[in-house]
């Protein structure tokens, strides 16, 4: 779903912002770059990004739900119920 989107993570040298794909966070236990403004290699665990993916992923399919319960009632919402 989020697989081909990117995640912009900060260099810890130069703070340069380095745009990573979601799908290298989800294939292995920690992704390696280079940094592009300081060229220093940075290594990023992705236990915690994955933990919070799966919960993106779990309220998103629980909005989706919700949606469809209220089109098989018939209502459709208003501009109003939606919150940000």
């Amino acid at each position: 779903m989020f697989e081909d989107e990117t995640v912009d993570v900060a260099c810890p040298k130069c703070g340069h912002l380095n745009s990573i794909l979601v799908h290298e966070f989800e294939e292995s236990a920690e992704t390696h770059f280079i940094c592009v403004g300081c060229n220093v290699g940075v290594r990023i665990e992705a236990k915690e990004f994955r933990q919070r993916l799966g919960q993106v992923r779990d309220e998103l399919a629980e909005l989706e739900r919700g949606a469809a319960r209220d089109a098989m009632k018939g209502k459709r919402p208003k501009k109003d119920d939606f919150e940000i």
